[in-house]
């Protein structure tokens, strides 16, 4: 089950930082309200089958400016991977389930 509230962790270039990520799932549409470094706050759409799921969004960003990304994610159990590619750079995020 994809839906849940999950604290991530991201390395990032000044240390490892904390955010959140909340994914919740109707039929196969995935909402996901992101809040992490770098990325800063995202809501994105995309899809979900079983315990993998794909978004894609864009947005301007902190000292980066414009970006345009795609996650691809995968939860097991209550552990939540996420691959993010984008325009500045590409991004891994690993959460748990709290």
């Amino acid at each position: 089950m994809i839906d849940g509230t999950y604290k991530i962790k991201v390395d990032v270039p000044f240390g490892r930082k904390e955010g959140t990520v909340v994914l919740r799932t109707e039929g196969d549409v995935l909402y996901a309200d992101i809040d992490a470094p770098l990325i800063g706050k995202q809501c994105v759409q995309g899809h979900a089958e079983g315990d993998t799921f794909t978004a894609q969004g864009s947005g301007k960003i902190k000292l980066i400016g414009q970006v345009d990304y795609t996650l691809k994610g995968e939860v097991s159990g209550d552990n939540l991977h996420i691959d993010v590619q984008s325009n500045k750079g590409e991004l891994e995020l690993n959460g748990t389930r709290v």
